[in-house]
């Protein structure tokens, strides 16, 4: 489906100390005599250069290799990243390329925690709080190294900010694809499957970030996994965001997916009933979906009870945030489908779903406080009649 850019390989930045040098100077054949040592100062048989800055990184990872507190664990990576705040960059850089690159790693007891924007502020390992601190001292350098992280499977912890950095910086139609296979990868890693983390589960959120409606089938297999509520949970969150932002591509696929409709079809319904109707595409998408004769009881059930779905599920994000609609909008939105259902219920093509439009109307009617019409006594039909179209 998608081909695997080559990842660019950074080379480790080296820093050297300098090397003393010592002048002689001749005159003709004499040397020139030692000029004795002064009052106060050492001569310079017994001077010695200044011993190299400590590595802080090297620092930190001895500290909590001793396996601290949560409180002294937090205190040595916020007294870390104020060091490599305060450096020239390219040192700051050097200290943390040289780390990674060792392949070295320290456990520090604490979790895998987002703050809003995307950054983290507890980081379950050293490498991961290098990843994360990376991305604010050099963003290019970040998603470059990042780019060099996502070549072998280290950790999906580690994966997860690599993507994140890599999407946070990169925008091209190349990265978004590159992204999608890295992150595909990282998902149907076997070892990280078994037995998810933290890290792992929000790595899902780059398949939202690139708009990945192509990974819909990978999200189904998930989501059919009853024995598995992580792996499904994650895949249902992440399918179901993918609708908010593409309706009318994940809707598509949905009609056609049925295997996910015979497996979860409360899900699939709970989907279609997202679709904003004013859009004639998905309006086309919604009708052929409720009227074909593969529908059941429990489809039909499910959409209308919770029609017009606009539920959302709110949490911070590696990469995205969630659009927020505001009330003025949801109520303009309500009133225009509440016309457009009184247009189907009086629609003869609709009477085998008479039923299921009545209930979409009772809850337009309540959300928009239009006062539900009675039925009429002297009408034989009136308990299944669709209540009149809105003045």
């Amino acid at each position: 489906m998608l081909t695997q850019k080559k990842s660019l390989l950074i080379p480790v930045a080296l820093v050297a100390t300098g090397l003393l040098a010592f002048l002689w100077w001749k005159t003709g054949t004499a040397e020139l005599p030692e000029a004795p040592p002064q009052a106060g100062r050492a001569s310079s048989a017994t001077h010695q250069p200044a011993a190299p800055a400590a590595n802080p990184v090297v620092s930190a990872c001895g500290r909590l290799r001793g396996k601290p507190e949560r409180a002294e664990a937090l205190q040595t990576l916020k007294e870390l990243q104020a060091t490599l705040k305060a450096m020239p960059r390219d040192e700051a850089l050097a200290w943390v390329r040289s780390f990674l690159d060792s392949g070295e790693d320290q456990a520090t007891g604490l979790s895998f925690d987002i703050a809003a924007g995307g950054t983290l502020t507890e980081w379950p390992t050293l490498r991961t709080f290098l990843l994360d601190a990376l991305l604010a001292i050099d963003p290019a350098a970040a998603a470059a190294l990042s780019r060099a992280v996502l070549t072998k499977p280290t950790a999906a912890d580690e994966w997860a900010l690599a993507l994140r950095n890599v999407g946070r910086v990169e925008t091209s139609a190349e990265a978004n694809a590159y992204l999608i296979e890295r992150t595909e990868s990282l998902i149907a890693n076997p070892a990280w499957q078994a037995k998810p983390s933290i890290g792992y589960l929000n790595a899902f959120d780059v398949l939202v970030h690139t708009n990945a409606t192509a990974s819909t089938p990978l999200l189904s297999g998930l989501i059919q996994q009853k024995d598995r509520k992580d792996l499904a949970h994650a895949g249902f969150l992440t399918l179901d965001r993918l609708v908010q932002r593409n309706p009318v591509a994940e809707l598509t696929q949905l009609a056609a997916d049925t295997a996910l409709q015979a497996s979860r079809p409360e899900m699939v319904a709970q989907q279609f009933a997202r679709a904003d109707l004013r859009d004639p595409a998905q309006r086309d998408l919604v009708q052929a979906w409720l009227l074909d004769p593969a529908r059941t009881g429990t489809d039909l059930r499910s959409f209308a009870a919770v029609y017009p779905n606009n539920n959302r599920f709110i949490s911070n994000n590696l990469l995205t945030t969630e659009p927020q609609q505001s009330g003025a909008d949801l109520a303009a939105h309500d009133r225009q489908v509440l016309e457009l259902i009184h247009t189907w219920s009086n629609d003869p093509a609709f009477q085998p779903i008479a039923e299921h439009l009545r209930t979409m109307t009772a809850r337009l009617n309540e959300f928009t406080g239009t006062p539900q019409a009675p039925a009429s006594p002297t009408s034989p039909t009136s308990p299944t009649s669709p209540p009149p179209s809105s003045p």
